[in-house]
């Protein structure tokens, strides 16, 4: 695992949380696709959106945060 980490095709998120990069790359061009149709989304509809539980949903949403792609306003998030 540490060397996929090294060449960058794994993403460590959060502590205990690794994705692969590839699927990271994926949910931005999700996310850029639903900001034609939506500017903000929430913690409900980016969980239905990816399919994901809350438990992942959180940290995902703090990186794309980290990674500029949204910004959180409350309890909401605008896509940027």
């Amino acid at each position: 695992m540490t060397l996929l980490l090294r060449e960058k095709a794994l993403v460590k998120i959060s502590d205990d949380l690794v994705f692969h990069h590839s699927v990271l790359t994926d949910l931005r061009q999700k996310m850029t696709a639903l900001k034609s149709s939506t500017p903000k989304i929430d913690v409900a509809r980016f969980k239905d959106l990816t399919g994901v539980s809350r438990k992942y949903a959180i940290p995902l949403l703090e990186y794309l945060d980290r990674e500029r792609v949204t910004r959180r306003v409350g309890d909401e998030r605008i896509i940027l």
